[in-house]
């Protein structure tokens, strides 16, 4: 497949202290592809670096096979850009401010609202957008600032904890928009959130201390460790789901707790299996809280003697 971005011994540090060391990889074209790590692994730098924002200081990184070092301003232009901090002004609306990103783009009112106002319903900010982003909740503040991004269409967006405050459903949003696009986009994002990862990406990297630990699939990551998933379900009508859910025999445990079921299966896979047979308008909230990243790496990392 055709490499969308390429890094060719890519390395950064800060006071002499590399944050990354000889990072070479290539990500394809139309693929999603997640960063992961712990704090202080080197995510959110990649993440800059990849934007163009932040130059690295030693090797070559290609984007739509140009060479940004050559060509960055050409390259900018399909490249938009979710950092993990706030990108609006919280003086201006809402609507304020998408206006004012649409003017930076060169975009005028016809094409605005055909773009931006279907984003503003998809992603539920009709009764928000008159109002300043400083009485905004946390998570209402990422979704203005995800419009913001998602609405100059480049063919590359780098989105880093996308999800950050984000509650369920517009998890889900934002997840679906993301699969919508899929092979329309080079999608990459950072995240600590496990189970969203291994819904939206093909492929991930596990970043410690700079280089690169891990590559690959949730196939190839649940081949090499053994890492039990616990869902949480929160259902309106446990009693026949967990009927349901006894019959199936890679359960291996169930919990009630009422209006919340835990199940427990070996792998995430056969979670996934199970999961799509039960019905939508059953679930209220679905959440993972045993694979999630902090086992992941801390088996992984001592697996390879970290």
């Amino acid at each position: 497949m055709e490499a969308s971005i390429t890094l060719k011994n890519i390395s950064k540090h800060y006071n002499k202290k590399y944050v990354l060391s000889n990072l070479t990889i290539g990500i394809e074209k139309g693929s999603n592809f997640a960063v992961i790590g712990r704090n202080g692994s080197g995510k959110s730098t990649l993440l800059r670096i990849l934007s163009t924002l932040l130059i690295a200081d030693n090797g070559i990184l290609y984007i739509g096979g140009k060479n940004i070092s050559e060509h960055l301003a050409q390259v900018k232009k399909n490249v938009g850009y979710l950092p993990d901090y706030d990108i609006h002004d919280p003086w201006l609306t809402g609507l304020e401010n998408l206006k004012r990103r649409a003017r930076f783009m060169g975009m005028n009112d016809e094409k605005f609202d055909k773009i931006v106002i279907p984003l503003i319903k998809q992603f539920e900010m009709d009764d928000y957008v008159n109002n300043y982003p400083v009485t905004y909740s946390h998570g209402i503040k990422r979704r203005l600032d995800l419009i913001q991004v998602l609405m100059g269409d480049n063919a590359i967006l780098i989105l880093d904890e996308p999800l950050l405050g984000l509650d369920y459903f517009m998890r889900y949003k934002l997840i679906k928009y993301l699969l919508d696009f899929k092979k329309d986009k080079t999608i990459i994002l950072a995240s600590n959130e496990f189970t969203e990862i291994q819904t939206i990406a093909d492929r991930w990297i596990v970043l410690h201390n700079g280089e690169i630990r891990f590559d690959g699939t949730l196939e190839k990551m649940t081949s090499q460790l053994e890492l039990p998933f616990v869902a949480n379900l929160e259902i309106k009508n446990t009693e026949k789901i967990i009927e349901t859910l006894k019959e199936n025999k890679d359960v291996m445990e169930i919990r009630d707790f009422g209006n919340t079921i835990q199940v427990v299966t070996k792998d995430i896979n056969i979670f996934n299996k199970i999961f799509k047979k039960i019905k939508s308008e059953n679930i209220v909230r679905v959440s993972g809280n045993s694979v999630n990243i902090e086992e992941f790496l801390n088996q992984l990392l001592s697996d390879e003697g970290f």
